[in-house]
């Protein structure tokens, strides 16, 4: 995958710190486990109060909030405030690929379900032909039948919502392959942190990751400068031959109405 170009129109100085939250993770369930402890003794003398059973002295003396961890968790808090984070090009593109493969699934979900009335044409036509391949009046009366009780015309708006969906989930896919390829090109990745670093910018203030997949350029822009970076994904590109070639054997087809001639019917009962 070739890097095309890589324009930077400005530039910010930032401070570098890994991301650690342990202390204030820390020091703030110390506060938590406390307060929970409190809790359940208050629940527990205030419950039994009422039966007449009194508590022992010294009862609450275990969860009582020591001066110590007040200042422990407010030291945390301020270190927290203070720090600087930051994200490496490798974090971003993981993020990126995690949120276009949700959106991909998002998309073929909503095709799933704008396919509704097409699977029922599926149906007509599996008894129509065995209605035609009979010559059976029965049959035929079946189909009229199955086509007077369900809701199975298409309609202008059926059609609509069906081919958007095919459109989304090309567009999905076809983003989330983009970062996808990226993710595995160790090269590329290393070459966006070796230009990010020269910029003086971080990964943390990205944003706005698009690939365009009919000119095949990726761009990413940052909030806190004017800085751009420009992406050519040429060489990740397949063919339509092998989108269907692979679609075929792929496990969403073979379990599809029309890729499954037993959808319909359980043809490996006993």
């Amino acid at each position: 995958m070739k890097k095309i170009l890589a324009i930077i129109l400005a530039s910010l100085s930032v401070s570098a710190q890994s991301i650690d939250l342990s202390n204030l993770v820390n020091q703030s369930q110390s506060i938590v486990d406390t307060f929970d402890a409190g809790i359940q003794r208050v629940a527990g003398m205030e419950a039994l109060a009422h039966d007449g059973s009194i508590a022992p002295v010294g009862t609450v003396d275990d969860a009582k909030l020591t001066y110590e961890q007040a200042q422990a968790y407010n030291d945390a808090l301020q270190m927290t405030t203070e720090a600087v984070y930051t994200m490496s090009a490798e974090e971003f593109v993981d993020e990126q690929v995690d949120m276009a493969r949700a959106d991909l699934s998002t998309a073929v979900s909503a095709f799933v379900g704008a396919s509704e009335v097409l699977i029922q044409a599926v149906v007509v036509n599996d008894m129509a032909e065995q209605a035609q391949e009979s010559g059976d009046a029965i049959e035929a009366q079946e189909v009229q039948s199955y086509i007077a009780e369900n809701n199975v015309e298409i309609t202008d708006v059926h059609v609509d919502v069906y081919n958007e969906s095919l459109e989304t989930v090309e567009e999905t896919a076809q983003t989330y392959a983009a970062f996808v390829a990226v993710q595995s090109d160790e090269g590329l990745v290393q070459d966006m942190q070796a230009e990010v670093d020269l910029m003086g910018e971080d990964f943390l203030n990205a944003y706005d990751a698009v690939f365009d997949a009919s000119s095949g350029i990726a761009t990413l822009a940052f909030h806190t400068t004017d800085s751009v970076l420009i992406y050519g994904m040429f060489d990740a590109y397949t063919t339509a031959e092998n989108i269907l070639t692979s679609g075929q054997e792929a496990e969403f087809y073979t379990t599809s109405p029309t890729g499954d001639e037993c959808f319909f019917e359980d043809c490996y009962a006993e």
